[in-house]
């Protein structure tokens, strides 16, 4: 084994054991504290978009919202290369198999260019087309048309850090993504307040300038630093360029993909549910102000209550797919209940805490009456599902360590399209609820989704699973 790790620069006596051994709670600790720093980064970034959004008004507010879901729809490929490029290095990286967890980091690194233009084209010829059904009145959609042309210039750069992140993580590395989005979010929340409020006051655009420019310094600071990694061979993509679309290579794209399809469709039914749920804003009484709540609450609930259990989500994938690679399985069960469990200490005071304080915490984000009454009235409701919502999260994030990943996204399917989308139409609409129906609606899906996150889990079934 030595031979291999010289010829592929990998420091054996640098290899972070702790995950495969020693306290389980320790290892959540070292891997979720970066994450959850990481986390608060990007929501502090994304708050600087709604707070100077709502300075520039509602309507622009509304805009954000929708554009973020386009955004997110143009870059489901790249949440299917990073799931299934941490769920194969980290299984990899457990069985101390160096090789193959450096290949599977090469062949990432190209795909990820290559969906970054591609999505990037894609979304410049039909994101005017998807604005156009949302039901957003004609102001929001020009000011969302604005933003998108120079937002999706980001998805290639935000395509590869995506990925390098990923492969930083599987190796148990997550300090390195946390620095790098301090760097990047330290960019956008500056030139926010420069570009949009500030002498050049570009409005909108500013703030999808900032953003693009962000992703560049992302991908020059990840590929330096990947550089002094263990990984870095992984950098050295001439003799895969070479090889071309061979059946090892097709091997690769497959096996990256298996793991990762499964977790970009659950994505894209979220997303497209979102645009769903837009014609159903389009049809309360106040369809511009049920956008701005939407958006503002649905910030304000992943900054509040969503970002550590993302941090906990994204650890316990790492955790658990080095364990099940070191053939340790029932350690890896033990840490993904230990990390549902803090989670849901966590979120039990956090939805008592929302409900209490859900206008004053809806104020600090805008002044509009209609707004903030909508938005106050999102976070008490919602915010009740928030401790069965942590063991979605989190759970669903072990099983995607684990590379199961076709049974969450069946359950994401049906809970967030099946059942959500008709249970809010029939109460917003059928029932008279208003803006309040929807948010009922997302409680109660969201719940039924963390339940049976539970029950899979338990069954074990994921133990067995092959990357």
């Amino acid at each position: 084994m030595s031979s291999v790790l010289d010829e592929k620069g990998v420091d054996a006596e640098s290899l972070d054991e702790s995950i495969v051994s020693g306290s389980t709670l320790a290892a959540i600790y070292h891997m979720s504290w970066p994450m959850l720093v990481q986390m608060l980064i990007i929501s502090a970034a994304s708050f600087a978009d709604v707070y100077v959004a709502g300075k520039l008004g509602s309507e622009t507010q509304a805009a954000i919202g929708i554009c973020n879901q386009v955004w997110f729809l143009m870059i489901l490929m790249t949440i299917a290369l990073s799931s299934g490029t941490m769920a194969l290095i980290s299984r990899f990286w457990g069985a101390r198999d160096y090789d193959s967890a450096i290949e599977a980091g090469r062949q990432s690194l190209i795909f990820s260019f290559i969906f970054g233009v591609l999505s990037t084209l894609a979304g410049l010829l039909v994101a005017k087309p998807v604005l156009s059904m949302t039901g957003a009145s004609p102001a929001v959609q020009e000011l969302s048309w604005r933003f998108l042309q120079i937002d999706l210039l980001s998805q290639l750069p935000f395509t590869l850090v995506w990925t390098c992140h990923s492969m930083f993580r599987a190796i148990g590395n997550s300090r390195v993504p946390m620095l790098i989005w301090l760097a990047m979010a330290s960019l956008i929340i500056t030139l926010n307040f420069t570009l949009c409020l500030g002498p050049p006051k570009l409005g909108i655009i500013g703030i999808a300038l900032a953003w693009t420019i962000a992703g560049c310094l992302g991908v020059v600071l990840n590929l330096w630093l990947l550089r002094s990694s263990d990984l870095k061979a992984s950098l050295d993509i001439v003799p895969a360029l070479k090889e071309g679309l061979s059946p090892r290579t097709r091997e690769w794209i497959w096996r990256i993909l298996k793991v990762g399809m499964p977790t970009c469709i659950q994505d894209l039914a979220w997303v497209l549910g979102n645009f769903a749920m837009f014609l159903i804003f389009a049809m309360t009484k106040n369809p511009t102000a049920t956008q701005a709540a939407w958006t503002i609450g649905f910030r304000l609930e992943e900054m509040i209550c969503t970002l550590p259990l993302h941090a906990l989500g994204a650890s316990i994938g790492t955790i658990v797919g080095q364990n099940l690679g070191a053939k340790k399985p029932e350690r890896a069960s033990r840490t993904g209940w230990q990390a549902a469990g803090i989670g849901l200490g966590i979120e039990i005071p956090t939805a008592v805490a929302m409900y209490i304080f859900a206008e004053p915490i809806a104020h600090l984000m805008t002044s509009d009456p209609l707004v903030l009454a909508s938005t106050a009235d999102y976070l008490r409701i919602v915010g009740l599902s928030e401790p069965l919502v942590a063991c979605w999260i989190i759970l669903f994030g072990a099983l995607t360590g684990a590379g199961y990943t076709k049974w969450p996204m069946w359950i994401g399917i049906v809970g967030l399209t099946c059942v959500r989308l008709p249970l809010a139409y029939i109460l917003a609409i059928n029932c008279h609820m208003g803006a309040n129906g929807i948010w009922l609606s997302i409680a109660i899906s969201s719940s039924l989704i963390g339940l049976m996150a539970i029950a899979r889990f338990k069954s074990g079934v994921w133990k067995t699973q092959q990357v």
